[in-house]
């Protein structure tokens, strides 16, 4: 029995074990926005059923971009995801109420010489002939989808345009019962940013004692700013508060904002030289 084994290989082939996994590239800098609003680097587990698996649940990380990513499903996503409120809060350029564009966000343009320029979003759609071309060409970057939401059309149907200050003012509403001695009750509402008085009312600022009327109920309405603290202190010189001195003629304050009362540290009535009230709408 002759054979012929110049061909044969002395080791064992090895069998072929499984590929490395490979690893998903990193996004670079370049990826994120500047000045970005939303928390670039947030994810957020999103469940979906496979197309093979129909009872497979995979989890999926997206970011605030891709809630409005896709036009078409943009407003459903926005309902959906921005009413959690860990991802409102990251989220907050995209999940924002309003639509409008962000005035300090810029981005640069290729022009025909070739040198970079600076344009805000209105550029986008500025000129008619040219926005949908130009929204086309600059929209898709997520950068833009998010800062320039107007000017790119992302808005959702819920969204309208940005409050006046008329629409968007916090309303509150300051209701003051004098008691038989109304020479000793004197309030102010200040912004405490600015420090300055917004308006105030008795002895204690007019320097006349006879600002109100005993036993009489004083109510004054304001439309503050949003996202500013204000407070509003009653004071009473004799260090009583507002209790009565005859059980029949109770005195009180209270204040509401947006039609819910507002406490201070006390009752309103019983606070000895004064309470105060601290207002913040945002």
């Amino acid at each position: 029995f002759n054979q012929d084994v110049s061909n044969w290989n002395d080791s064992t082939p090895t069998p072929p074990g499984p590929s490395p996994t490979p690893t998903p590239p990193t996004p670079t800098p370049s990826n994120l926005p500047s000045n970005c609003s939303d928390d670039c680097g947030y994810k957020f587990d999103l469940n979906y059923v496979a197309a093979d698996r129909p009872q497979h649940f995979v989890p999926a990380e997206k970011g605030c971009f891709w809630i409005t990513k896709n036009k078409k499903k943009a407003s459903k996503r926005k309902e959906t995801y921005c009413a959690k409120s860990e991802i409102k809060s990251a989220c907050e350029a995209t999940c924002h109420p309003w639509c409008e564009n962000d005035s300090t966000f810029q981005f640069k343009l290729a022009n025909s010489s070739g040198a970079d320029k600076n344009v805000k979003c209105a550029w986008i759609s500025k000129n008619r002939k040219k926005s949908a071309s130009r929204k086309e060409k600059y929209c898709d970057s997520w950068d833009k989808s998010i800062y320039c939401s107007e000017a790119c059309g992302r808005c959702s149907p819920n969204q309208g345009a940005k409050p006046t200050p008329e629409e968007s003012a916090v309303n509150v509403v300051f209701n003051l019962h004098t008691d038989n001695y109304p020479q000793e009750t004197s309030w102010a509402l200040v912004d405490d940013a600015a420090g300055t008085v917004i308006k105030s009312d008795g002895a204690r600022y007019t320097g006349f004692g006879d600002a109100f009327e005993a036993n009489t109920l004083h109510s004054e309405a304001f439309a503050l700013k949003r996202c500013v603290y204000y407070t509003l202190t009653v004071y009473d010189s004799f260090g009583d508060g507002l209790s009565p001195s005859i059980p029949t003629t109770p005195g009180y304050f209270e204040v509401f904002v947006e039609g819910q009362r507002v406490m201070g540290s006390s009752d309103g009535v019983a606070f000895g030289s004064s309470d105060s009230v601290e207002i913040y709408v945002c």
